[in-house]
């Protein structure tokens, strides 16, 4: 359970949203925005027992933000408890979007469902209103010789699927008292673990406020504000769950019984029975079934309308004035107590001596030409029933009555607290203000301080060691007025300076100093830096020493390399080096070399004459020019051919390109 953002319960002033009865009811949804639907407004006050409402939107982000959103207004907070089932209250928005998605519900779409309205002139009707045995009605197509009064016109396109369901649970004053913090805290409580065991496996976040307008009561005053919960589940199914033997997968869309008004009533019920007195709730209204009976018949719906009796109430009265009487111990003497009330009692056994034997009564007055059964007036009116009550009656013990419709009583009494627990209550919130007080000047000290060493270093420190936030207060206004003023300067001169002469920036105000304080002459801004300037004189001193015994042992390690050369040279040998031919041959060798090809070349007309010494002296001159040994060259069947002539070209051309760079390196190699 979460409380409020600022961790305190409501003082109970506000405005009842809607009546409260003795029961777990559902109604049809109204205006969401509304907070739920009204309950049947009887008495001066509200419901002793929580009402339930349900309803659905198409956009559950809406939904989700309504519920916590504050009312304009409003002098008191809505929200007093939120809570979160399957996911956190201030990530649900998302959370429920992302279920969706993983389902492939988000932004589903569903067809407009069909209308049925009176056919018009020309037309034909088809359609007729049913009712089904447990009072839920339904179109058919009249069959038979039931004649049609509506016709069913298609829907047109298509609109968003529902999104989320809107559940609300309220309690009556006499029940919840606002105005007591415990009483809030258990009714949420309670609300928590019933729509959890209702929901196993639905995805919800809870909201508890205790606003509204309120119900009128008698005088024409708007009623107190009761305690309700906004309960808002996801209408995609987050984990499989079970509910009433029906299994429900994740990724379902809620509906049947777990959005059917009866069955939710009916469930409630349930567990309002089994763990009602845990949390101090208790039913007092007639089951859903019961209310269901008493409420089928047209005709008798419409006599309440009018402020008749039905028949079915009279029987009901006359029921419940005859088993009141002291002769109703057995059923003959029931029987004829019942025929002095104008009620004739019918009793009836089914399959008599075999098995599946029934019992069965039924009532009829003298004008009605059909008696009615006891089932269908109300489970209370039964056989079975009325035995047992008739029973209790013999016995002596208390029977069980008609439950009859609750108004809702005073509000709940508060405890008296003792002086002893005022006592104790004023330390705490004494204690919490002081604590609060402190915790506010620490605050307001940490954002003075840094203003404050602007103004006096030494002031500022000082007070800051001893924890006087006045001085630094005092300081750092001083600062701020001088920072204020500066600004007013800046923006006179923009002013001045401007073109049309208009001011471009509005003047800064000073702001008034948190507390007075007396006039004293402010410390100059040369005192802050002179003290600045010695608390960093030493870091300072040190710094310089080591940069300059750093420079000191660079030049000392320059000079050292410097000697070192020296004296290397002063001991190296005053010899010239020898020169190299370049290409590792000599000049005369390579004119020697070229001249003997000359000298084949022109030798080369003769064939026969043409010998390996010739290709010798090629393949000595070609290493000689390029310094690698030629391979060996095949042997030359006709020198005389285009391509040997083109290689001698080659060879000549090389051997002058290698005396024009032997005549230009000649000079540098001393030759």
């Amino acid at each position: 359970m979460e409380p409020n953002s600022e961790g305190r319960q409501r003082d109970g002033q506000g405005r009842h949203r809607r009546p409260a009865r003795r029961r777990a009811g559902l109604g049809r949804d109204p205006e969401t925005d509304d907070g739920g639907c009204r309950a049947r407004r009887e008495g001066t006050g509200g419901a002793a027992i929580p009402v339930v409402v349900i309803g659905k939107t198409a956009v559950a982000a809406r939904l989700l933000r309504y519920t916590e959103k504050e009312k304009a207004g409003g002098t008191e907070p809505r929200v007093l408890y939120s809570e979160g089932i399957r996911c956190r209250v201030p990530t649900a928005e998302r959370e429920f979007a992302a279920v969706r998605r993983v389902h492939g519900k988000q932004s589903a779409k569903r067809k407009v469902p069909a209308k049925y309205e009176l056919p018009e002139p020309g037309e034909v009707a088809t359609h007729i209103r049913r009712a089904r045995p447990n009072g839920r009605k339904y179109w058919a197509v009249a069959a038979g010789s039931t004649a049609a009064t509506h016709v069913r016109r298609e829907g047109d396109g298509y609109v968003d699927e529902i999104q989320a369901v809107h559940v609300i649970v309220s309690f009556g004053l006499d029940e919840v008292n606002p105005d007591d913090p415990e009483q809030v805290r258990r009714a949420f409580e309670f609300v928590t673990v019933m729509m959890t065991r209702l929901y196993p496996g639905v995805q919800m976040k809870l909201v508890g406020q205790a606003d509204g307008l309120g119900t009128a009561t008698l005088d024409g005053s708007l009623g107190r504000a009761v305690f309700h919960v906004h309960c808002v589940q996801n209408a995609v199914v987050a984990e499989r769950m079970e509910v009433d033997g029906q299994v429900w997968e994740p990724g379902r869309k809620m509906s049947g019984a777990l959005t059917d008004i009866a069955r939710l009533r009916e469930r409630a019920d349930e567990f309002i029975a089994q763990h009602g007195a845990e949390y101090g709730v208790e039913q007092k209204l007639p089951s859903v079934a019961e209310q269901t009976a008493e409420k089928r018949r047209t005709r008798d719906r419409r006599m309440a309308t009018k402020g008749e009796i039905s028949n079915h109430d009279i029987i009901r009265v006359a029921f419940e004035a005859s088993m009141d009487d002291p002769r109703s111990v057995d059923l003959e003497g029931f029987v004829e107590v019942m025929s002095e009330h104008e009620v004739t009692v019918n009793y009836r056994v089914s399959r008599a001596g075999k098995p599946g034997e029934k019992h069965a009564v039924s009532y009829r007055l003298d004008d009605m030409k059909a008696p009615v059964r006891g089932t269908t007036l109300g489970d209370h009116y039964a056989f079975d029933s009325a035995i047992q009550q008739l029973e209790d009656n013999a016995s002596g013990q208390e029977r069980e009555r008609r439950p009859e419709l609750q108004r809702a009583g005073a509000p709940k009494p508060l405890p008296v607290p003792t002086a002893q627990e005022l006592a104790d209550a004023q330390a705490v919130v004494e204690r919490l203000a002081r604590e609060e007080r402190v915790a506010q000047a620490e605050d307001q000290a940490a954002a003075d301080f840094l203003p404050a060493i602007i103004e006096d270093f030494d002031a500022a420190t000082e007070a800051h060691r001893l924890g006087d936030f006045r001085e630094l207060a005092r300081l750092a206004n001083a600062t701020r007025e001088k920072d204020a003023r500066q600004r007013t300067r800046r923006a006179r001169a923009t002013a001045i300076s401007s073109p049309d002469g208009t001011a471009q920036a509005q003047p800064g105000i000073a702001p008034e100093p948190r507390q007075p304080a007396p006039a004293v002459k402010p410390a100059s801004r040369e005192q802050v830096e002179a003290a600045l300037e010695e608390a960093i004189a030493p870091a300072k001193a040190e710094s310089d020493k080591m940069i300059a015994e750093y420079h000191r042992n660079k030049e000392a390690a320059k000079a050292a390399e410097r000697e070192q050369q020296t004296q290397q040279a002063e001991a190296a040998p005053q010899t010239a080096p020898e020169r190299q031919p370049l290409f590792g041959v000599s000049l005369a060798d390579l004119r020697m070399r070229a001249q003997a090809t000359r000298e084949a070349a022109m030798n080369a007309h003769k064939p026969e004459e043409a010998s390996e010494g010739t290709l010798e002296t090629e393949t000595t001159v070609g290493a000689a020019i390029t310094g690698v040994e030629a391979p060996p060259a095949a042997p030359r069947l006709n020198p005389h051919t285009a391509a040997e002539r083109k290689r001698l070209q080659r060879l000549r051309a090389e051997l002058v390109e290698v005396e024009d760079e032997q005549s230009h390196e000649g000079p540098a190699l001393g030759g």
